[in-house]
């Protein structure tokens, strides 16, 4: 009797046992950046191995999540911000709510060059981008799919008092042969003149400029008034296998080696205060002078405003 009692304990231990979860997976849209250095960091300080999953611009990232919310594909999120947090608030269960990784300025970048070598005078505002001569000119993307996008879509509605007058400059800009790209990445990369594309405007960011610097002489330039400031959050999804890897994940991202990083990877300011940020961002990533647009704003009229979006440009 003795013998089936402990037999029996020892098969109750072994149940109850398994192994440790030694990968965290994080869930991230198409445009995040991890250096192997910090990767290989991360694993050997944590213990964890790190799988990043990419899932296409930020509101795909967040579509994808909310259909796999009851079977979650990933232990956390990173890259869902404030024009896309109250849809993921209201549909996907999180542990210790959305904690701010970055920053960034949503503004409309020109090509230098290609304005000199045609002799036309760039915009200096968004509001300019319905004159005649930048007819064909401009690229943005679908605010349904992409974060900025919806994010000019908040500025847009910000910028005027009415409704009427939205929608009148709205049309202005359709009539002017306004591209719509299903993606930042489609944008910049495919539509845009610097990447061999037609279009030499294109909404992205006010640190973009930096990137595009080659032996001290820009190449583009941002429109830094009336922008959106867009924050980036990680969050632990709720259900997740490894919400412990999952933390530390999120711990590693608010700390001085990933924040320091950001710059230079991400072209994003980070969000830890104090963190130190490359020199040549002083010149050609500064800030917007001014910003429009509010996110509590886009949470409450999003639904209404991708419909009057739809309205104008999609019929």
């Amino acid at each position: 009797m003795k013998k089936v009692i402990a037999l029996a304990t020892s098969l109750l231990l072994l149940a109850g046992c398994s192994e440790p979860n030694t990968t965290v997976r994080l869930a991230t849209h198409d445009s995040f950046v991890m250096s192997d250095e910090l990767i290989a960091q991360f694993e050997q300080e944590s213990g964890y191995q790190l799988e990043i999953i990419r899932l296409g611009d930020t509101g795909t990232l967040t579509n994808q999540l909310i259909l796999t919310k009851d079977a979650p594909i990933a232990d956390l999120v990173f890259g869902i911000d404030n024009t896309f947090r109250s849809i993921a608030e209201e549909d996907i269960f999180t542990t210790g709510g959305f904690v701010e990784i970055s920053y960034g300025d949503v503004c409309f970048n020109y090509d230098i060059a290609w304005f000199e070598k045609n002799n036309i005078e760039p915009p200096k505002t968004w509001r300019d981008l319905t004159d005649e001569k930048y007819r064909g000119l401009t690229v943005v993307t679908n605010p349904r799919l992409s974060s900025p996008g919806l994010a000019f879509l908040a500025t847009t509605f910000a910028g005027f008092e009415t409704n009427a007058e939205v929608f009148e400059y709205w049309r202005n800009l359709r009539d002017n042969e306004l591209k719509t790209a299903g993606s930042w990445e489609d944008a910049y990369f495919s539509d845009f003149t610097r990447y061999g594309g037609s279009r030499p405007i294109v909404l992205s960011y006010a640190s973009s400029p930096a990137a595009e610097v080659k032996d001290g002489v820009p190449g583009t330039a941002a429109l830094l008034d009336e922008c959106f400031r867009q924050i980036e959050y990680a969050a632990v999804i709720e259900g997740a296998d490894n919400r412990r890897g999952a933390e530390a994940l999120i711990d590693f991202m608010l700390s001085d080696p990933f924040q320091s990083a950001l710059p230079e990877a991400m072209y994003v300011y980070p969000s830890v205060k104090e963190t130190p940020i490359p020199e040549t961002w002083a010149m050609y990533a500064l800030p917007a002078r001014s910003n429009l647009g509010d996110a509590n704003m886009v949470a409450k009229f999003r639904e209404r405003w991708l419909k009057d979006w739809s309205d104008v440009f999609d019929n």
